[in-house]
């Protein structure tokens, strides 16, 4: 089944063909924050793929996603500085349904909590749909 990256816009789209959807969403959720002078907001998300021959197992891509995932971005990317963009609805939105899928599975708010980086409280407004 092929994920549906058709709301995904440059270069994540890109990525998100290397990788998939899921993981394209994974890694931006993972990738750090960079403030551009003169401007507001949350900063841009830059990520820089290594060249193979660069290619190390200590680099912070293959930290995130593994080695082999790591390594396909390498194979289309390498060398290159790719910006990303947020992508901070589709995130929630996914984030949501994982917390509501989990709470059906039976584990208790205050794992999910632990495990989202979030207060019990704010499981119980996702589960309830007030978020």
């Amino acid at each position: 089944m092929q994920d549906d990256i058709s709301d995904l816009k440059g270069d994540l789209h890109a990525i998100a063909e290397v990788l998939g959807r899921q993981k394209a969403l994974y890694l931006v959720s993972k990738c750090p924050r960079y403030k551009v002078e003169k401007r507001q907001g949350a900063g841009q998300l830059l990520l820089y793929v290594p060249k193979l021959k660069n290619f190390d197992l200590k680099h912070n891509l293959v930290q995130m996603l593994g080695y082999e995932d790591a390594y396909k971005l390498s194979q289309h990317f390498g060398g290159e500085l790719l910006t990303l963009s947020q992508c901070k609805q589709i995130i929630l939105k996914n984030r949501n349904l994982g917390i509501k899928a989990m709470l059906q599975q039976g584990f208790k708010k205050e794992q999910i909590a632990e495990f989202f980086d979030l207060t019990p409280r704010a499981v119980c407004m996702v589960a309830s749909g007030t978020n």
